[in-house]
């Protein structure tokens, strides 16, 4: 049968299994679907983390045009040899949203009635219906709508509606908050074209309903008009439902030719792993791989015969850059840039998931950290000691898209940032970076001076390791009970560019303290620390771990050195 294929970027099914592309099973969530005690469930995942090939998946199952064709595209897979009831019974109408324009009202109205006449001109030929749409309607509710009343007396309540991304539009007008209104309120088109889809099914039209999005902020604004759907996302059962388990992802490792070495799994795990979406900590769900970062590490692989220079997907960075502009919705820029620290330190956030999200109040700090859950930009680490949980950053590549935005804050210059980082990487040489450092530290610590703290100062260090591909960075790095402020390992496994792996101490003072007596006895304790961290079980036998010192003061270094075990 030859090497099979990477589906990086494909996302249709059939295609998958006709042209041998690899495949990780998820087909038993199909039961689990069913299962549900809702008909119209809302399933909610961070962009590119499998949701279009899931929907996809559903399509092919449930289309009664597949019914002679089962074997083929599920012989091979869990349901198929637990076929239920439902399979091939449907008339599936598939909505996606993603694309749209939005550049104005007039854009996106039309925009949005070319996606549902598309999506009816596809259903008509797919099942072979001649009954034709207005084409003069300039509504897209009432052009489904018709359309609908018109299909009901062929299909009767056998139409399966499935809606991707139903978001992706509307989250791009979150900063226009009356035009946001228009959309999707009382009278938005948005709205009226969900109340359609309610009303069908009370028609003896519509029997099931699978939507998916990345937020609930676009779902809160229509559910008084589309009350009868359930937010599915947390459940527990559904946790796997998109992403890869560490099975799955060995699985796909052995098909490549990978090996699944326990060097390789920490490498993966590092930077693609630690997503959890539900509640349930008492639970012992296993936390899921971002699958397209996945795909991404394989497909390089199986070009290159190697480990991919850069761990994270140039695609998928673009997209989380873009993300980052939702900050904004935070309008409280000083609490915004505390917050983004606090992250970046590694210090979980104690939060409450909002799951309804009010525009007629003000975005406060719990609504932003649920806005970064729901993006993929935080998970679940824990159950919370003052609210429902804490949150932190699923690993490394997400951590960056912070340290990438902090540097962007900051107006940090890239090549003086990246150079700094190469001449620690190969040369074992901290100059440029010490001049950068005081470079930012000048220009920034006198604007706010009397809330610099060590924090702050350990989020302009984290900046300056940003997008540069050569350091996997870690803050409040464990070991043996203890948290180094910031460690530095090669990114990548054995690689030649990296001279030394870093443990890095900061100790930031107060201007008062800053007079040689202070400084000789804080420089004292910390080199005790260092040496501490530099002879744990994890670091002693290791001759390419190095230790380094800052002492800090205002927008002075005023002790840097190496320690030696």
């Amino acid at each position: 049968m030859g090497r099979r294929k990477i589906p990086y970027g494909i996302s249709n099914y059939k295609e998958i299994v006709r042209e041998n592309f690899l495949y990780v099973d998820k087909t038993r969530f199909i039961q689990e679907l069913e299962q549900l005690s809702t008909k119209y469930a809302v399933f909610l995942r961070p962009r590119r983390f499998g949701k279009t090939l899931l929907v996809s998946t559903l399509q092919n199952y449930y289309d009664r045009n597949n019914r002679d064709i089962f074997s083929e595209l599920f012989g091979h897979t869990y349901i198929g040899s637990h076929k239920t009831k439902l399979a091939n019974s449907y008339y599936v109408m598939r909505f996606n949203f993603s694309g749209l324009s939005t550049e104005n009202m007039e854009q996106l109205i039309a925009s949005f009635k070319k996606s549902v006449e598309d999506t009816i001109i596809d259903f008509e030929t797919d099942y072979k219906f001649n009954i034709g749409y207005d084409k003069n309607e300039l509504q897209p509710a009432r052009l489904l709508g018709t359309y609908l009343t018109q299909v009901r007396p062929y299909t009767r309540k056998n139409v399966y509606i499935m809606v991707d991304e139903y978001d992706h539009f509307a989250n791009a007008l979150l900063y226009n908050k009356e035009v946001f209104e228009a959309v999707t309120g009382k009278d938005g088109f948005v709205r009226q074209f969900y109340e359609v889809l309610k009303v069908h099914t009370e028609k003896d039209c519509i029997n099931r309903i699978f939507i998916t999005g990345v937020t609930s902020l676009t779902l809160d604004s229509f559910t008084s008009g589309f009350n009868i759907s359930k937010n599915v996302s947390m459940f527990p059962d559904l946790n796997q439902m998109v992403g890869f388990t560490e099975e799955e992802t060995r699985a796909l490792l052995k098909e490549v030719g990978v090996a699944d070495d326990e060097e390789t799994m920490r490498l993966l795990k590092d930077n693609y792993n630690g997503y959890l979406f539900h509640q349930k900590l008492s639970a012992a769900t296993e936390r899921v791989y971002n699958s397209n970062m996945i795909l991404y590490f394989l497909d390089e692989y199986q070009i290159y015969g190697k480990i991919p220079a850069k761990m994270i997907d140039p695609n998928i960075r673009r997209d989380y850059n873009k993300l980052t502009s939702m900050f904004t919705l935070f309008n409280d820029e000083g609490e915004r840039q505390r917050v983004i620290e606090d992250i970046m330190s590694d210090k979980g956030m104690d939060t409450e998931i909002v799951t309804n999200f009010d525009f007629s109040l003000p975005f406060e700090q719990k609504d932003f950290l649920s806005l970064l859950f729901y993006l993929g930009l935080l998970t679940i680490k824990e159950e919370g000691h003052i609210f429902d949980v804490i949150l932190q950053p699923p690993n490394a590549v997400i951590r960056d898209v912070y340290y990438q935005y902090y540097a962007n804050y900051l107006k940090i210059n890239e090549v003086e940032k990246r150079t700094a980082v190469y001449n620690i990487a190969a040369k074992n040489d901290f100059t440029e970076l010490n001049a950068l450092i005081t470079n930012i530290l000048k220009t920034h610590s006198n604007e706010d001076y009397r809330q610099f703290d060590e924090a702050r100062l350990k989020s302009v260090f984290l900046s300056c390791f940003s997008n540069q591909g050569l350091f996997l960075v870690k803050s409040e790095y464990p070991s043996q009970g203890r948290k180094i402020d910031i460690a530095l390992f090669d990114q990548r496994l054995r690689d030649k560019r990296v001279k030394y792996n870093y443990l890095i101490e900061l100790k930031y003072i107060k201007k008062s303290q800053a007079n040689e007596a202070s400084v000789a006895v804080i420089k004292e304790k910390a080199i005790s620390q260092m040496k501490e961290y530099l002879n744990l079980d994890e670091f002693k036998a290791d001759a390419r771990i190095k230790g380094v010192i800052y002492i800090v003061a205002k927008d002075q270094i005023l002790y840097f050195d190496e320690v030696n075990k």
